[in-house]
Order: structure tokens, then C-alpha cells, then sequence
């Protein structure tokens, strides 16, 4: 005797076999990988049919490790050959930043991630870029680690405008260097190994003497470093949370969510920009 439903016929969802996590509920389809049936709640969706959870972690990581360092390296590239090019050109002059210049050039509050004072600024910052960077990039993905970086920086120079309210001679100040991006990075390792379960302690105390440093030494922008490392534990977390794979959402979609979250965080910085400015322009 034939028990499958004929055509038009409503199956029985009585027959279908439970789901092997949850006993109590019926299974509504069969992993693709290791063909055990799957309730609602454990179908993760992917292009072609679905994965169970226990199948997921070799199907899909919140990231996709990629190999090399080639963007870290574009932006070490950048760095030394705006260094190279101060030596006879004004470059200080075009993309530094300053509270005052970058209301009406808000390019500086980005490429001045990429200048630096001197040659050992440069080579200190370049290393940490280097050592740090390569590990992020191979960890979130290459669009993620530029997003981060640019967060980063733009979120340095948002804190160093507030402070400005603090102390309003530095709204002429100049500030420059890769140090509040890189904090970004930090802070992402950070958040990486926190998640992973990952003892955190060795990066808590890099980033605790990074943080004093700017603090005691003068001429460090101690506001960049922390703009920056707050951004970037913010946009990191971000990315882990709408990466994890979960049921009922396809890998293209949280990707697509992580591009308007990554949006939202820049508009938000922007906002901030907006507002530490309004007063200014009224008062000047």
C-alpha cells in the first residue's frame, strides 16, 4: 500500500520523522549535507536548499578567510608614498586635518589617516598596521577590513571635533597618522578573540599601554587612538553579529545586511560631524 500523498492531496505532517534536536517537533526538510530531517527552527537556507546547524560550520563561517594581505599592503603602499612625496610637495597643506580646515574640505577627516609627521611616526605605525592589519584582513574579508579601517579613522578625527569643544585651541591643531585606524584594529582583534572564547588579556594589555601612552606623552592624539578603537569595536561587533549563521536567512542576505549596517555606522559618524560643527559655524 502506497501512503504518499497523490497529486492535490494534502500531506500528513504527522508522517514526516521528528527533528533529531528537538524530538517534539516535526522535521520540514532534509539537510543536504548529511540528510538528517531538520525542523524549522535548525534549516539554515542557502543558495541551493538547506543546512542543518551542526552541518553549518563547514558550510558557512560569519567570514570567509581569505589568504595574503594585499589591501594592508595598498595601504602601507599609500603611506610611504605620501611620506616620499611631503618631502617637496605641501602635503600637509592638502589632506592633514584640522577641526577648522575640515568643515569645508571633509576629505582631511579620511586622508589624514594616511599622513605622518616623520619617518619613525611612519614605521611605527606601519608595523602595527602590518601586524595587526594582515590578521583582520585575513579574518573579515576584504571589503569588511577596508569598511573597518575607514570607520576607524573617520571615528579618530570625530573624537578629536568633540574634544575641540573641550579645548577650543585645538580646533587649529594639526593632527595626522594612522594611529587612530589602527586602534580601530585592535579593537577588533579584541572582539574577535572575545567571541571565539580566546584568551583577551595580551591585547587588553597592549591596547591599556597604547592608551596610557597617548595620555602621558605629548603631541599623541590620545582622542584619535580612542575614537578609533571604539568605532572599531562597534563595527567589528557588528559584523560578527548580522555573519552569524543563523536559521531562516541566507549567507547573500546577512552580507547585504552587514553592507547597511557598515552605511549606518557612517551616516551615524557623519551625524556626529554635523552636529560637533553646528555650533561652531554660529560662533565663528
Amino acid at each position: 500500500m502506497n501512503d504518499a500523498p497523490s497529486f492535490g492531496q494534502r500531506s500528513d505532517p504527522l508522517a514526516a520523522p521528528p527533528c533529531p534536536r528537538h524530538p517534539s517537533r516535526r522535521s520540514v526538510d532534509y539537510c543536504k549535507k548529511c540528510e538528517r530531517p531538520m525542523c524549522e527552527e535548525c534549516a539554515i537556507p542557502t543558495e541551493v536548499r538547506a543546512v542543518c546547524v551542526d552541518c553549518t560550520h563547514n558550510v558557512r563561517q560569519p567570514f570567509r578567510r581569505i589568504s595574503g594581505a594585499s589591501l594592508t599592503l595598498a595601504i602601507i603602499g599609500v603611506c610611504v608614498i605620501l611620506q616620499l612625496l611631503s618631502f617637496g610637495l605641501p602635503t600637509f597643506a592638502w589632506f592633514a586635518y584640522t577641526p577648522a580646515s575640515a568643515f569645508s574640505q571633509p576629505w582631511r577627516m579620511l586622508t589624514t589617516a594616511f599622513l605622518h609627521a616623520n619617518i619613525p611616526h611612519l614605521l611605527f605605525n606601519m608595523l602595527a598596521l602590518y601586524v595587526v592589519g594582515q590578521t583582520i584582513e585575513g579574518t573579515l574579508g576584504r571589503w569588511r577590513y577596508a569598511a573597518l579601517y575607514v570607520l576607524s579613522a573617520l571615528g579618530g578625527t570625530t573624537a578629536i571635533l568633540a574634544w575641540a569643544w573641550v579645548a577650543p585651541d585645538s580646533f587649529f591643531t594639526v593632527t595626522v597618522g594612522a594611529s587612530g585606524a589602527v586602534f580601530g584594529l585592535f579593537g577588533s582583534v579584541f572582539v574577535i578573540q572575545k567571541i571565539a572564547g580566546v584568551d583577551t588579556r595580551s591585547v587588553l594589555v597592549l591596547l591599556a599601554i597604547n592608551l596610557l601612552y597617548g595620555f602621558v606623552v605629548s603631541n599623541v592624539s590620545w582622542q584619535a587612538h580612542l575614537g578609533g578603537l571604539l568605532v572599531g569595536l562597534f563595527t567589528t561587533w557588528m559584523f560578527v553579529r548580522l555573519g552569524k549563521p543563523r536559521a531562516g536567512i541566507t549567507q547573500a542576505a546577512q552580507t547585504r545586511n552587514q553592507v547597511l549596517g557598515t552605511a549606518g555606522i557612517f551616516i551615524l559618524l557623519m551625524l556626529l560631524q554635523i552636529g560637533l560643527y553646528a555650533p561652531w559655524t554660529t560662533s565663528y
